[in-house]
């Protein structure tokens, strides 16, 4: 059985771990992708990062400055189709790896840069790791602490989501170029990556509320939407997100007065927040009553969304991990029998495949052997696409999602160019009452709302799926077909369509048909055990890691499936889940082995991961982050500050984030402004950055020079500003058309366009209760 990406070769020029997982998800559907490490090898291999995203993968040892190297590397441009880089523009000029360079070797090639604070502004070649870009992109920022201060995540949270974005544009391009004209160059900056796990937050207008208020508790902010501790030590999530399950909640507590009370009113979300933590003091000691396990049975029992907190260890264990082939097994030639996770998404006709382990350092053969055959192309011969149109130009996508995972993967599709139209019920989309995050998760879309319990409203989907090429649904198991709208239906009308459908633990295994939310998977997978470490309690991620993860890869595996319509003329089934992002956005962490290092030791006041890597406050009540990695950093930093201990640089690297060496750092910064620091840490080549909060990423000369904040105009709301273009084409350029819909905003328009309805038969539909 054929793949996506059949007749596609990469070669992958990396420098991080978001470059490296942006290539294995290429060529785990298909693509021949040939690394290129240094003599002797990547010094990254040997983590348990390095061998996982970079299985399925050749390698070919190469030294890029030697200048006897170029007619190899030229050949190898020759040879791609997609070459990958994660250098800063200064280092790629200095490698003749610049987008300008790659096109005059091989017109074709795509040119997918992955700079890490992007290609222009001030900071455009500070070469930045996950841990700086975290801290400049507002996530370290923004996570809950009960302190107020910045906390570091324990995995490359921006890289994961970099390297998502980076292969779902890549494939984009590929399909904007077809088999007749020139490529492009794409770019996806780290920094873009942490901006696209945040959209429903970087939004700015004056009336904005925040809905958090009050202490960030790392547990969770809202009463019965939190971690809870049992009698037996152990945690649980329950996930109370509407008035239906906090009703559901009470009662399987023996507490159904609760709902009745005036202090809780409006409860989960719209209560008054200093209610919140007299709520808590009711309902902690009454789970502190039983142990964790006989808790879950009742909340279950009751229909109340739960989850145990479990270690990642256990996860990839787990019977329903196992029913979704997330748990793999690896021989790989350096680190022996590993287990890893498996393929995050699901395509029906065309499946990926992992087609090995990371190559075997120093083993060359297998890349030759690839170069020496003749260049591949699949394409079937089509008509050039018209070169100032984005990639998804063309493209219709029916989005009956909601939520995040269901309703951000369309909006990325709608950045490359398609034309989304959002269908909801005539209540509309129930994160509607977010306010203002609706806009983070919707922008770009066109909106109808329709009444499908109608015979005449069914007739409008049909109509519209006729035409359709995607269909994105995130709805239980078995809704869509009771409307007769699942993938069996509509492809027996169009069998060119494409369907996306995104849940919370898949559509098969023996919990498929558990409610699924972010906070519930984050329980499950590991990741609140690991943010909060041995010694401490869970942390509930501010970061919505699984809603956003999932919807990025909803996104991905659309673009796969575009491109495998190209090559057989057919649609297909595609499937993602809260479950698979989990782990996908943990990709490295989920790496078993002997002798696997420990990547699970966060804290609720984590800092960083060491005192050489690690946020801390200025005078000014400002933050920075610093990353140091060799010693000549080390030795500035002792002239910068003379007040430190002046010990050795492997001394000073085996320091933990709290010990005397981050003691005496955090007296010294606190003496100094942090504008004065960084100017400092700058002009000695420290690798350094200022801690943003969500509020100042909207004045940041690097984010504005990379055109991440957009200005549009909503509805409703007038001017907001809000995450602009992620992904950027240098010849098919996307754009961000509109703001997010209001409900049935755009019914008649669309009506009209696509069904041909007159305004007398639109009349009389939304006179009858079929359209609003």
């Amino acid at each position: 059985m054929g793949k996506s990406l059949d007749g596609i070769n990469i070669v992958e020029f990396a420098s991080h771990m978001g470059a490296a997982y942006a290539t294995m998800l290429l060529a785990e559907n298909g693509a021949h992708a040939i690394k290129i490490e240094p003599p002797g090898g990547s010094r990254e291999r040997g983590t348990p990062h390095f061998h996982v995203l970079n299985r399925s993968k050749r390698a070919l040892e190469l030294d890029l400055d030697d200048r006897a190297s170029q007619p190899r590397i030229a050949d190898l441009i020759r040879w791609a189709d997609i070459v990958v880089t994660g250098f800063t523009p200064a280092r790629l000029k200095q490698l003749s790896l610049d987008a300008e360079s790659i096109r005059r070797i091989n017109p074709r090639a795509i040119a997918l840069g992955m700079p890490p604070l992007g290609s222009r502004g001030p900071d455009a070649d500070f070469d930045a790791n996950d841990d700086l870009v975290a801290a400049r992109g507002g996530i370290t920022g923004s996570q809950w602490a009960h302190s107020g201060n910045p906390v570091a995540l324990v995995f490359p949270a921006a890289s994961y989501s970099a390297g998502v974005m980076a292969a779902t544009a890549a494939v984009a391009a590929i399909l904007a170029r077809g088999a007749n004209r020139a490529g492009d160059a794409v770019e996806v900056s780290i920094l873009a990556g942490a901006f696209s796990l945040q959209t429903g937050a970087i939004l700015r207008h004056e009336e904005m509320i925040s809905l958090y208020q009050g202490p960030l508790d790392p547990l969770g902010p809202i009463p019965v939407y939190r971690l809870f501790e049992a009698a037996d030590g152990k945690y649980l999530f329950a996930a109370c997100g509407n008035a239906t399950f906090w009703g559901k909640f009470a009662i399987a507590i023996d507490r159904p007065d609760l709902v009745g009370d005036p202090r809780f009113e409006n409860a989960p979300w719209g209560m008054a927040p200093e209610h919140w933590q007299p709520l808590k003091d009711i309902i902690e000691p009454i789970i502190r009553t039983r142990p964790r396990d006989e808790w879950l049975g009742i909340l279950r029992e009751y229909d109340v969304p739960c989850a145990p907190v479990m270690t990642r260890h256990e996860f990839i264990d787990h019977p329903q991990t196992r029913a979704l082939g997330m748990r793999t097994e690896i021989d790989d030639p350096a680190l022996g029998r590993m287990i890893q996770m498996g393929l995050p998404v699901f395509l029906s006709d065309t499946p990926g495949e992992i087609t090995g382990p990371a190559p075997k350092a120093g083993d060359d053969r297998a890349a030759l052997q690839w170069l020496a055959e003749p260049k591949r192309d699949a394409l079937p011969e089509i008509a050039p696409r018209i070169g100032d149109r984005p990639p998804l130009d063309g493209v219709t996508v029916l989005d009956f999602a909601s939520y995040i995972a269901g309703s951000y993967g369309p909006m990325i599709l709608a950045q490359l160019g398609a034309e989304v139209i959002k269908i909801e019920s005539l209540e509309g989309d129930s994160f509607r009452h977010f306010g203002f995050g609706f806009l983070g998760w919707n922008q770009g879309k066109r909106g109808i709302a329709v009444n499908l319990a109608t015979g005449e409203g069914r007739e409008i989907i049909h109509g519209l799926a006729d035409q359709a090429d995607i269909v994105v649904e995130n709805l239980r198991p078995g809704r869509m077909r009771k409307f007769g709208f699942d993938y069996e239906s509509l492809a027996a009308r169009n069998p060119r369509i494409i369907y996306m459908s995104i849940n919370g633990f898949g559509n098969r295994g023996p919990e498929h048909n558990q409610p699924g939310f972010d906070p519930l998977l984050q329980a499950r997978s590991g990741l609140m055990a690991a943010q909060g470490g041995h010694h401490g309690h869970p942390v509930y991620l501010t970061c919505a890691i699984c809603d956003y993860g999932a919807a990025m890869l909803s996104a991905f595996g659309c673009v796969l499936a575009l491109r495998a319509r190209e090559l057989t003329g057919r649609g297909q089934l595609c499937e993602t889940s809260l479950l698979q992002s989990a782990m996908a956005f943990q990709a490295g962490e989920f790496a078993f082995y002997a002798g696997r290092p420990d990547m699970e030791n966060g804290g609720a006041e984590n800092r960083g991961r060491s005192a050489l890597s690690r946020a801390y406050g200025c005078r000014d009540g400002e933050w920075l982050f610093i990353s140091l990695t060799d010693d000549a950093q080390w030795n500035a930093l002792l002239t910068i500050l003379p007040g430190l201990p002046n010990t050795n640089w492997d001394a000073a690297a085996a320091e933990p984030n709290e010990g005397a060496l981050a003691a005496a750092l955090a007296e010294q910064f606190a003496k100094l402004d942090r504008g004065d620091a960084l100017a400092a840490l700058k002009k000695s080549a420290i690798p350094a950055t200022r801690v943003n909060h969500l509020g100042e990423l909207f004045d940041d000369p690097q984010v504005l020079a990379n055109d991440l904040i957009a200005e549009l105009s909503h509805s409703q709301w007038g001017r907001v500003k809000q995450t602009g273009m992620l992904t950027k084409f240098s010849a098919t350029p996307g754009t961000i058309g509109r703001a997010a819909p209001m409900l049935g905003e755009h019914t008649d328009e669309i009506l009209r366009e696509y069904l041909g309805y007159s305004a007398e038969k639109i009349a009389a539909l939304r006179a009858a209760g079929v359209v609003k």
